[in-house]
């Protein structure tokens, strides 16, 4: 009998953690967000619901709807309230430093990405 190597596929079930950097626009940031609970999901978190077309998110070309948002400017926002992790990200400035995990995703590198928008 041959046992299976679960390391493999548990590393298949983890979320990409990656970062990227964003200049708030005239309009925002251009991301429509919502809470997790609020979601198929229920899970609690703030994640991204949409982007607006040409909008800085929208240029980054990393942010993707379903994306959760971790932290911003070091500031973690796991196991925050909703409402008050929306309001830290609206409040954050120009230049904002999102932590972003996106479900299941396979990662190409081993490296933590950082991208500038």
């Amino acid at each position: 009998m041959e046992e299976t190597d679960q390391t493999e596929n548990d590393e298949d079930d983890e979320d990409e953690v990656f970062t990227v950097e964003l200049n708030r626009g005239p309009h925002g940031l251009g991301m429509a967000l919502v809470d997790g609970l609020r979601t198929p999901l229920r899970s609690s978190g703030v994640y991204v619901k949409s982007l607006v077309p040409g909008s800085p998110a929208a240029r980054c070309l990393k942010l993707r709807p379903g994306h959760r948002i971790l932290a911003v400017n070091g500031v973690s926002l796991v196991g925050m309230e909703y409402p008050t992790g929306r309001e830290l990200i609206r409040s954050a400035g120009n230049g904002l430093r999102l932590l972003v995990a996106s479900d299941h995703s396979r990662r190409a590198s081993e490296d933590t990405m950082i991208t500038k928008c």
